[in-house]
């Protein structure tokens, strides 16, 4: 048995949308510390994109819910990070290469702060 392919593509949004949200939010304390002298801009979009980012969130995990999906970190070496899966009663491990991923937080920030959804286009993981 294996798992198919959405199945596998939610399990890296699982992966990924928690480091997206991570980001921005630590994004937004440093800006609301900063000096700049107009900060309402940045923080405004900010939370425009953790609103969007929160509705895809509830959506993959609710996803991994219907599916019996459940995932674990494993360990970050510094260059990869492992995990491990299970899916309908099949257990896997992904490993994935630190700068991918965070290249793809990066794409995600980018589609959310033009109000897209990753999830809906999948160019992410591409």
């Amino acid at each position: 048995m294996h798992i198919k392919e959405e199945e596998h593509i939610m399990i890296h949004y699982f992966i990924l949308l928690p480091l997206v949200k991570k980001v921005l939010e630590k994004d937004a304390l440093l800006i609301a510390k900063s000096t700049f002298k107009i900060k309402d801009p940045y923080l405004d979009l900010i939370q425009d994109a953790l609103l969007h980012l929160h509705k895809d969130m509830r959506h993959v995990k609710q996803f991994m819910h219907e599916n019996r999906i459940q995932v674990h970190f494993q360990e970050n070496d510094g260059m990869f990070s492992r995990y491990s899966y299970v899916c309908r009663g099949y257990e896997g491990k992904s490993s994935y290469l630190n700068a991918n991923l965070k290249r793809q937080t990066r794409d995600c920030m980018n589609a959310y702060f033009l109000k897209n959804s990753p999830l809906e286009s999948d160019s992410i993981l591409h």
